[in-house]
């Protein structure tokens, strides 16, 4: 059989109310203390334990973002190197712009002929005038050089030396003394 002071205990560690057993909790030393012991647990304020693993938890939580930091900010090198190489082939292999016409009309006045001009020199016959070409030909020749001495937009920093090594190969040979 049960003894009373172990119903109280079972009562308290239940939760429940002792209801006709108050009497005896409030008579017996022993059931005071049992009766008291939830009040002061609940007075003290300790830390909650986290538990155990809690480290470990916390450990590998954090090693994750770490992966993750790491993963995207290689993804985001490798994405800035790659846009950085496609603007370097691009700006590298871009074509210059299209040749534009530099000829340009004549602004100044006409000289006027004096009398010791016009004694020795015969006047030119309209054909022969190098500034109002008759054949097309010639406009588009003379467009040409013009568009050629623009040694601004010419001029290249390098050659492209697939062009020039191949004719070149033919005399490699030749100098060297070797026959095909």
């Amino acid at each position: 059989m049960t003894s009373t002071c172990d119903v109280v205990a079972e009562r308290v560690a239940l939760g429940e109310p002792l209801g006709e057993l108050s009497d005896h909790a409030a008579r017996c030393a022993r059931c005071r203390r049992v009766t008291e012991l939830p009040g002061k647990l609940g007075a003290t304020h300790h830390a909650v334990d986290p538990g155990l693993g809690f480290t470990a938890r916390m450990t590998a939580g954090a090693q994750h973002r770490l992966v993750v930091r790491r993963r995207r900010r290689l993804a985001a090198g490798l994405a800035a190197t790659v846009a950085a190489g496609v603007a370097g082939v691009f700006l590298m292999t871009r074509t210059p712009d299209a040749p534009r016409s530099t000829v340009a009309a004549d602004t100044r006045p006409a000289p006027t002929p004096t009398a010791s001009d016009a004694d020795t020199r015969p006047a030119p016959a309209p054909a022969d005038d190098p500034w109002n070409p008759t054949d097309p030909r010639e406009d588009a020749e003379l467009r040409m050089l013009v568009d050629l001495a623009d040694v601004d937009r010419s001029l290249r920093v390098s050659a492209r030396w697939r062009r020039i090594e191949k004719p070149v190969s033919r005399y490699r040979m030749l100098i060297k003394g070797v026959t095909p």
